[in-house]
């Protein structure tokens, strides 16, 4: 309604102008008067072909500060407008929206801007965001007004920024083998004699992490990289680690909880020096997902990979259908809001 009210004062502006010059060409009979009702006659087309013609050469862009931050980090998000053309556009609107797969609720803003003949206009907005998750950020259109306001051209933009937001770690979480029964001992894969057997059933490369009794020298002296041996395992348990996406109301921090216990827990092992697996339901597949953790980079994969997924409002969903389904036997460390529980299968 506001575009159209525009247009309609616009056209009312011009038309009253115009008006005026026919009563001054009337009036006064001069070659000038005429002159100037032809260009007022022109404008209109001149300003809508000129207009056009650069809104199809626009360049949009997004950069941000940075790509993965902690809650309650400032992160700023960065809009850039290339103007090939040399014709500026002194009234351009931004188009944007911030999402996340765990708060779908998809939030709209606008920002306005000129952009200057053969130049980039660039501007920016802090973001903060207070719960985990991975957040979308996408440009989705770009308005321009011609010169005279009589039209609006509008620019379709897919453009897609994604930050991933890591919850803090909970300092009232208390780690310790002991507390959690037999599970560490039994399950526990850190290269200790009796867990892995000399069978080695893949190479790969060296990951930040791996241990030096791993490197298979040969082979990497030989192609100038690092390669890793794999063992087999003989322990036929699984050591899982297991949080729940469960949110039962978005204004609760329920699920920033659980993401916190699950990463302070996850640390923990490894800093241990206790690989595991991280295994979380997805609701979308219908199935488990499964990550094998060595190291912290792969923690941070498995969280990003579980940034995607939708949440659920039954409590200890995972655990349940995990259990009816007899995948595992052995020790699972459920993660809750309320913590990490123990959970022998």
């Amino acid at each position: 309604e506001s575009a159209m009210l525009r247009k309609i004062l616009s056209a009312a502006g011009f038309f009253f102008l115009y008006l005026i010059v026919i009563l001054l060409a009337t009036f006064y009979q001069k070659p000038i008067f005429l002159f100037l009702l032809m260009l007022l006659l022109l404008l209109p087309p001149a300003s809508y072909l000129a207009a056009r013609y650069a809104v199809l050469h626009l360049q949009p862009e997004i950069t941000t500060s940075l790509l993965f931050g902690h809650s309650g980090d400032e992160i700023t998000v960065s809009f850039v407008l290339k103007n090939p053309a040399y014709l500026p556009l002194p009234d351009c609107t931004f188009h944007y929206t911030v999402s996340s797969p765990f708060y779908p609720n998809e939030e709209s803003y606008e920002v306005n801007c000129p952009v200057y003949a053969h130049d980039s206009f660039a501007f920016s907005i802090p973001l903060t965001f207070r719960r985990a998750a991975c957040y979308q950020i996408r440009l989705t259109q770009i308005t321009v007004w011609d010169y005279l306001h009589f039209f609006n051209f509008h620019k379709e933009v897919t453009l897609q920024k994604e930050l991933f937001i890591f919850p803090p770690e909970n300092d009232n979480l208390q780690f310790s083998s002991a507390a959690f029964g037999e599970g560490f001992d039994e399950f526990e894969e850190n290269g200790a004699k009796g867990n892995i057997s000399s069978n080695v059933t893949d190479i790969r490369e060296y990951i930040p992490g791996d241990r030096l009794q791993k490197i298979h020298w040969k082979l990497s002296a030989k192609i100038h990289k690092l390669m890793v041996k794999e063992n087999e395992q003989t322990s036929s348990h699984q050591f899982i680690l297991l949080p729940e996406l469960y949110l039962p109301d978005p204004a609760q921090p329920v699920l920033e909880q659980i993401l916190s216990n699950t990463l302070t827990m996850g640390r923990s092992l490894l800093a241990d020096g206790i690989t595991f697996f991280f295994r979380y339901y997805s609701i979308t597949a219908q199935d488990f997902m499964q990550f094998c953790i060595l190291n912290e980079d792969q923690l941070e994969e498995a969280f990003r990979s579980c940034f995607y997924e939708s949440t659920y409002a039954e409590s200890d969903l995972a655990l349940t259908v995990l259990q009816k389904a007899d995948m595992v036997h052995g020790s699972i460390l459920h993660v809750t809001d309320k913590g990490v529980e123990d959970v022998i299968s």
